[in-house]
């Protein structure tokens, strides 16, 4: 089994993409990944696409959107999506008629970033045919107007055409990812790596405020929501995840030092107290005397029959212990807000999806959402096993 392969499987995709950068035998080792036997591997392998920042791999990108696993389409999708690039336009126009509700969001996302104007992901059908199909017998000015009515602004009109005349086959454009990179570092220098690396991706006051989470909570954070991060999400996602972390597991302040490098995986965990079972709390409602002559491991063995037993013979039982009512959960923040802006309806789909996802989502897009995009949507951000 090849090195790239092994780490998908493991679902090590940052380590994947930092290797393929600095080896062209590992980056066509993550590009063949790409149509690997198992959808697994060809799923993650396109999630790793997004750490090696390499735009000219997007055609290689672009065959997986016609996969037969939705999984796999759905992170071809958003690396398209990610990479911003004039010629997947025709490509992202395509998957608009996925019947996958999040591989076209992802599209719509994309053209957005390309296209600036229309709510891409409410497009009718009649209306995408029009793009796939090259526009059949409209003259250009017929064009032109056709995306002045679906709302394209004026530079965004200008761009398609030129794009368009030119079979969308232009050079690769650096301009806007380089923007992005340059804001938010993703690559890190040799020397900025070896003496203190940061978390990739953020701002130092973002950092700043994740470094008050304990280190086994901060590496369950999947990466690409990371770098989404600005510093009052940040603050917001950290107080909401204190409020289920025991005190004893939070970190203490200390001096600065060094940071410590911060390796992010996909699976989300919180950490939670044990919870007493029937059988602790038996033996612990037994008098000290009868567990100091039993023996802690002798009780441990019995049944909840037999130690149910041994309470009833026992002198001087304690009273059955009343369990505390649990505290009711604060309403969340936003609920009120969503209440305004889009209805009781949306609202309640709304506030399960973390407020760091709906920051990609542009709010005249959620208004356009009926109800059945909105469920699909929410049960796509669902955290996978």
């Amino acid at each position: 089994m090849s090195k790239t392969r092994s780490l998908l499987l493991d679902f090590e995709t940052d380590e994947v993409g930092r290797l393929a950068r600095k080896s062209a035998k590992e980056k066509k080792a993550l590009i063949k990944a790409f149509s690997d036997a198992s959808d697994v591997v060809r799923e993650r392998a396109l999630i790793a696409s997004i750490d090696l920042t390499s735009p000219e791999i997007v055609t290689d990108i672009a065959k997986a959107l016609t996969d037969d696993v939705q999984d796999v389409r759905i992170a071809a999708a958003q690396a398209l999506a990610f990479y911003r690039q004039p010629r997947t336009v025709p490509i992202l126009l395509g998957g608009l008629k996925d019947e996958s509700t999040w591989v076209r969001s992802h599209c719509a996302v994309g053209l957005s970033k390309l296209l600036n104007g229309p709510i891409w992901a409410r497009l009718s059908s009649e209306d995408i045919d029009k793009f796939v199909e090259d526009f059949p017998e409209m003259a250009d000015e017929d064009i032109n107007n056709f995306l002045s009515l679906i709302k394209m602004k004026g530079p965004a009109i200008s761009n398609f055409m030129n794009w368009r005349s030119k079979g969308f086959d232009i050079d690769i454009d650096m301009t806007i990812l380089v923007k992005e990179l340059e804001g938010t570092p993703i690559l890190l220098s040799e020397e900025t790596t070896a003496e203190a690396p940061k978390t990739a991706g953020v701002s130092d006051e973002v950092e700043e405020i994740l470094r008050e989470l304990p280190e086994e909570i901060l590496t369950t954070l999947p990466p690409e929501d990371i770098r989404r991060l600005t510093p009052t999400s940040a603050r917001e996602l950290v107080d909401q995840l204190k409020e289920s972390i025991p005190t004893t597991v939070l970190p203490k302040k200390k001096k600065k030092k060094k940071k410590k490098v911060v390796k992010v995986r996909k699976v989300k965990k919180v950490v939670k107290k044990k919870k007493a079972t029937a059988k602790d709390k038996l033996i612990k409602k037994l008098p000290a005397e009868v567990r100091r002559d039993i023996g802690e491991e002798t009780l441990g063995s019995l049944s909840v029959e037999e130690l149910e037993a041994l309470l009833a013979t026992s002198p001087e039982a304690e009273e059955p212990e009343v369990e505390p009512e649990p505290e009711t959960k604060p309403a969340d923040p936003r609920m009120q807000g969503f209440v305004e802006k889009y209805g009781d309806e949306k609202a309640e789909l709304l506030i399960t999806i973390p407020e760091v996802m709906l920051e990609g989502i542009p709010e005249e897009q959620i208004v356009e959402m009926d109800l059945e995009t909105l469920k699909g949507l929410t049960q796509a951000l669902e955290p996978r096993e």
